[in-house]
């Protein structure tokens, strides 16, 4: 099996030399499995192998003994290991999620933090053929199409699963004929959770029924479904592209007319692939959500929003068709700005540089830059979002306005009014993202030195 895992690493290119590689251990026959096989490999592959280990507590004595085990093997090959305990039935009810899912949130976050302490890497999680095969009948059972039966890959972004192949019945094997100890998780020996019920209860039946050998066939099924899906996510991206208007983080904006002209299952796969740009995944996206985006397409009238799924919300404007991804409230920020040196806001997920240049280089057809008379500036430069009674001049205006009159007139939705970047002196708001300058800081024949605003979002 040694060999098997190798060829998967090499040929599929899940791991480089020098690259560091975390693995998730739990201390089950699985992970042990992999780490075991990932200690071998490290030899010839010369890589940094880390562990990650979550004791989810709530099997009291069991979860502790399994951590403790866990800590004692990465001792005893020297491998620096990661813990966090955190009880994964209080977090899924503060979620309002299933214990399943609240586990999953916890691991793959402190993955995350495990990555960012060591400096990038990839994560190596023991999926096997019995688990893809499960993956694959419980979303039968949910109605999945081709994306959801293509479950797992080997290679997704920074995660890598080098034993997906591998029979469970081979793990077991591997391990005993090794001596080599590991942990047993005796809920995954009760049907109370459905994807128990699936390993415990379905698949034997479907083995005694139908096919004795089910879990490969499932595992084949997959591999075709995932040749397919790459296909199609070729013909869906130049699709996306055609009928894309604009995209940033949080918003994508589609021509109307345009993603009227695609069929369904076009514009389906369009709007999926949207979600996808602003979540990082589609997790929990269900067919369900793309057949109401369908109807909302082809029924809706401009001005009608509604909510597509948790998190975010499709609208009609004119010709435009518009997915937001909901912004959580942006907490009140205020940072000094110091001239030449770009300034990161991470509340708005944006970079800003302020720069200093003699009026004779001014270009007026510059669209991507914004500039200011610069000796009318008062005091300190600082970049904020909006507080209660902010108000300015706005350029071409004699009158001063409040920000949020200049929102409702533009029609800027609420969610995206706190996280537009301002830029203020110590008397003015001098400037306001994407529409207004202050009238008294434009620049004129008496302008000696231009101040120029230049932002990039991320």
């Amino acid at each position: 099996m040694y060999n098997l895992v190798k060829q998967n690493i090499i040929e599929r290119n899940l791991i480089e030399q020098g690259d560091n590689v975390l693995i998730g251990l739990s201390g089950g026959p699985d992970s042990v499995f992999l780490f075991h096989n990932l200690i071998k490999l490290k030899a010839d592959l010369s890589f940094n192998l880390y562990a990650s280990h979550v004791n989810h507590m709530y099997r009291g004595e069991d979860a502790q003994h399994d951590e403790d085990f866990v800590r004692s093997l990465c001792s005893k090959y020297g491998v620096k290991l990661f813990v966090r305990r955190k009880h994964a039935g209080e977090y899924a009810r503060e979620l309002k999620v299933t214990e399943e899912e609240a586990g999953r949130i916890l691991r793959y976050g402190f993955f995350k933090d495990n990555l960012d302490e060591i400096g990038a890497g990839k994560i190596a999680v023991a999926h096997n053929l019995n688990d893809q095969a499960e993956t694959v009948l419980q979303r039968i059972i949910r109605g999945s199409g081709i994306d959801g039966l293509s479950a797992m890959s080997f290679k997704k972004d920074n995660l890598i699963r080098p034993m997906l192949n591998v029979p469970k019945s081979e793990v077991l094997n591997y391990l005993h004929e090794n001596n080599y100890d590991y942990c047993i998780d005796k809920t995954n020996l009760h049907d109370i959770y459905g994807r128990n019920k699936i390993r415990l209860n379905l698949i034997p039946y479907l083995e005694e029924s139908f096919n004795p050998n089910i879990q490969s066939a499932l595992y084949r099924m997959s591999e075709a479904m995932e040749r397919d899906k790459k296909i199609i996510e070729k013909y869906t991206e130049l699709k996306f592209n055609e009928v894309l208007n604009e995209k940033s983080v949080n918003r994508v904006i589609f021509d109307m007319n345009k993603l009227k002209c695609l069929d369904q299952g076009e514009s389906g796969r369009v709007v999926r692939r949207a979600i996808e740009e602003l979540k990082g995944n589609t997790v929990n996206i269900e067919m369900k959500h793309i057949d109401y985006a369908i109807d909302f397409i082809k029924n809706g009238t401009t001005g009608k929003k509604i909510n597509l799924s948790e998190g975010f919300t499709i609208e009609i404007s004119y010709d435009n068709f518009i997915i937001n991804k909901i912004i959580e409230n942006v907490p009140n920020f205020q940072y000094n700005i110091v001239l030449n040196s770009p300034i990161y806001i991470p509340e708005a997920e944006k970079t800003i540089i302020l720069t200093v240049t003699d009026v004779s280089e001014f270009d007026r057809e510059d669209k991507d830059s914004i500039s200011l008379d610069y000796d009318l500036i008062k005091g300190n430069l600082v970049v904020r979002n909006r507080r209660a009674g902010d108000s300015m001049i706005p350029c071409g205006m004699t009158g001063r306005k409040k920000i949020k009159d200049i929102f409702i007139d533009l029609k800027i939705p609420a969610e995206e009014r706190d996280s537009k970047l301002i830029i203020a002196d110590d008397d003015n708001i001098l400037w306001l993202e994407d529409f207004r300058i202050h009238n008294s800081f434009k620049v004129s024949s008496s302008t000696k030195k231009i101040l120029n605003i230049n932002r990039r979002k991320h």
